[in-house]
Formats: C-alpha cells, sequence, structure tokens
C-alpha cells in the first residue's frame, strides 16, 4: 500500500514522500495515524546527532486507528484507538524482570536499531531503498505498520494529539519525577528547560507535592507556561546565573533538580544548584553521545547524587493507560502542552518553531 511520510534519506536530509507499505505480518498492526508530537529527539535523528542513523521514517510519538492486524494479534482489532508505545519491550529479559522494562535488552536490535521484531522493515522509497522504523515507530506517516507490543488502547473520547505527546514527552517528564526520582512530598525541586518535557517535570513535580517548584529557562514565554502549569518561581538564565539564582531561592539549593535539556553546561548548572546530599536527574539527550565532565567533589565531599532518568522509567502497560485517566480527572493538563498543530508537509516549520521556542509541543495532525 501506499502512504505519505517523513522521509530522512541521508543526515539533514526532510522529504515528505509517498512511500511503498507492507502489510502488517506475524504479531504486527496496521495503524491509520492521527496525530504524531514533534520532538528534540526527531530532530536530533534528521541531523544524525543520535545512536540511529538514516535512512529512516521519522516520529515516535502518536496515536491513531487500527486499519488491520496481523496473524496472532490478541490485544487489539480493527476499529481499536491506540497510543503508540516506542519501546515495546519483551517482559522477559533481566531488566523488564527486574521491574526496568524501559531498559529491555530486546531494544538493540529492534527499538535502537530501526526494525521490527523479525529484524525487517515494512518501508521502502519507489527507487527501493529500505527504510528504518524510527524507534519501532515512524509515527510521522499516514499510515504505519508497528509491533503489537507498541499498542496501548485508548477510549474513543481520548484526543489524538494528548494520547500522542503522553508517550513520549509527559512520562519522560512526569517519569523522572514520580519513577525515577521518587520525589517525596515537600520537597523542594527545579526544572532546567521548559519545552514539552521540562512542563511535564513542572507537573511532574506538582504532583509529587513539592514546593517550591522553580522553572528556568532562557525565554519569557516558556517561564509564563511554566507557571501557568504549576511553577511558584522562575529563573530567565539569560538575565541571571541559575546556580546563584536556585541556592538563593531555596536557602542553599533545591532537594532535586530536574534537568530537561541534557547539555554539558546544564547537567554541570544542576549537580551544582542541587543542595548537599541532593539529586540532579537528567533527562535530556542533548550530550547523549558526548563525555561529560562533572565536578568529582560535588558528588564525594556534597555526597549529592547525580541521576539518569530514560524515558521516565516508563512502564508502558502501567504508565500510559495511568497518566490518560490523571489527564481525564483534571490532575495533568497535558492538553495545554500543545500550544500549535501542523500538517505532515509543515513539518520543517515544526521544527524550526520547536527550535526557536515558539512552543511547548508541536503536534501534526494527519486529518488537517
Amino acid at each position: 500500500m501506499r502512504t505519505r511520510a517523513a522521509v530522512v534519506r541521508e543526515p539533514g536530509r526532510l522529504t515528505i514522500e509517498e512511500i511503498e507499505l507492507d502489510p502488517p505480518g506475524d504479531g504486527e498492526v496496521l495503524v491509520a495515524m492521527k496525530a504524531a508530537g514533534v520532538c528534540h529527539s526527531d530532530l536530533h535523528t534528521l541531523r544524525g546527532e543520535l545512536r540511529m542513523q538514516p535512512p529512516l521514517v521519522l516520529g515516535h510519538e502518536g496515536a491513531g486507528v487500527v486499519e488491520a492486524v496481523g496473524t496472532g494479534i490478541t490485544r487489539v482489532a480493527p476499529g481499536d484507538h491506540v497510543m503508540v508505545n516506542w519501546l515495546p519491550a519483551d517482559e522477559t529479559c533481566p531488566s523488564c524482570l527486574r521491574g526496568q522494562p524501559n531498559l529491555c535488552q530486546r531494544f538493540a536490535s529492534t527499538t535502537f536499531a530501526g526494525k521490527l521484531l523479525d529484524g525487517t522493515s515494512r518501508m521502502r522509497t519507489d527507487d527501493d531503498v529500505e527504510l528504518k522504523h524510527y524507534l519501532t515507530a515512524s509515527t510521522m506517516s499516514e499510515r504505519m505498520v508497528l509491533m503489537e507490543d507498541s499498542m496501548i488502547p485508548i477510549s474513543d473520547d481520548t484526543p489524538f494529539d494528548v494520547a500522542a505527546i503522553t508517550a513520549c514527552a509527559v512520562v519522560t517528564g512526569v517519569g523522572a519525577v514520580i519513577n525515577t526520582a521518587k520525589v517525596p512530598a515537600g520537597s523542594s525541586a527545579a526544572v532546567i528547560g521548559c519545552g514539552g518535557i521540562g512542563l511535564s517535570m513542572v507537573q511532574g513535580c506538582q504532583l509529587a507535592g513539592c514546593n517550591p517548584i522553580i522553572a528556568v529557562d532562557v525565554l519569557p514565554e516558556k517561564l509564563a507556561w511554566a507557571t501557568e502549569l504549576g511553577a511558584t518561581h522562575t529563573v530567565d538564565a539569560s538575565q541571571a546565573d541559575p546556580v546563584a539564582a536556585l541556592q538563593e531561592l531555596t536557602g542553599g539549593g533545591p532537594d532535586y533538580v530536574f534537568d530537561s535539556v541534557g547539555s554539558a553546561g546544564t547537567i554541570s548548572q544542576a549537580l551544582s544548584a542541587t543542595r548537599p546530599g541532593g539529586e540532579a536527574v537528567i533527562a535530556g539527550l542533548h550530550s547523549v553521545m558526548s563525555e561529560v565532565s562533572v565536578f568529582a567533589a560535588s558528588l564525594i565531599l556534597q555526597n549529592k547524587t547525580l541521576r539518569g532518568s530514560f524515558a521516565g522509567s516508563l512502564r508502558p502497560r502501567v504508565d500510559l493507560p495511568m497518566l490518560i485517566d490523571m489527564w481525564k480527572a483534571g490532575r495533568l493538563q497535558t492538553d495545554k502542552l500543545i500550544t500549535k498543530t501542523y500538517a505532515l508537509d509543515e513539518l520543517a516549520q515544526a521544527f524550526e518553531d520547536m527550535e526557536a521556542g515558539r512552543v511547548a509541543r508541536g503536534v501534526i495532525a494527519f486529518d488537517s
């Protein structure tokens, strides 16, 4: 069958083109995409800055409707509404059995290799270039074949855009607070970077009962979004030293500092700003392919903890439905993260707006 998709044939080269998509095989599902979130990880991948290299189809945040199923499918049926779990774990490896499915050992041959379970792809261009399934998802396509393990059913009244960004931005941010750090109520907290993940961290801190919740960014508009979503204080890092500001606001440093950026500079700031005995949690990917130096005295003499958080320590079948339920109950403001929608042909503009800080989260709406 034919589908239009966001294709990256080589780093830096983005095209929206019609490609050939094979039907679903054993254990696979065909989904008509209705919404796909636009994430910094997609932009990093377009530029060749992450582990998976082109050729591939972009996108990992997504939601849609099941159109067809292959053999052996038991969890979903045609017509079901679903959100895409881009970390489909095998649930049998040592990591999964330890309760860490976000670290599943199968990912090396599937998610991070851009292959489905049988080690192949269902996509190719008209000039016969096989395309990888980015993070086993490739949601920036009108239709996509995915593994059944990627399917998280949602109710028909759940907006597709809300479901799409929940599966990455929201769970990465909220999960860093609730799952990774397990922040106790009453803790002081700061969030560095107020894009979609950072704003979700702010909401996670509010859920955890933190006070104060301090948002740090260089753009006033993002700080305004953070205030609307639960931040009690803000620091404009373009006007003040964020480390000194955080220490002054908390009398020595926050108990927890969450870094949604993950650059060498912000990792250093997060660790430096945290109080002695406190914890810096890094969830951003900006320096994921680099070596980053840290001040050893902060870890040893000040007893600080530097912790990584991959995908919010996600437990897909538990956390994703729970986060949707929390939004429906009014405990999360997921819809307020979506500041602009785009057609698939406007993806380059969506990336530009994201980099310029004009949006908290942009979403491709396939029916637009």
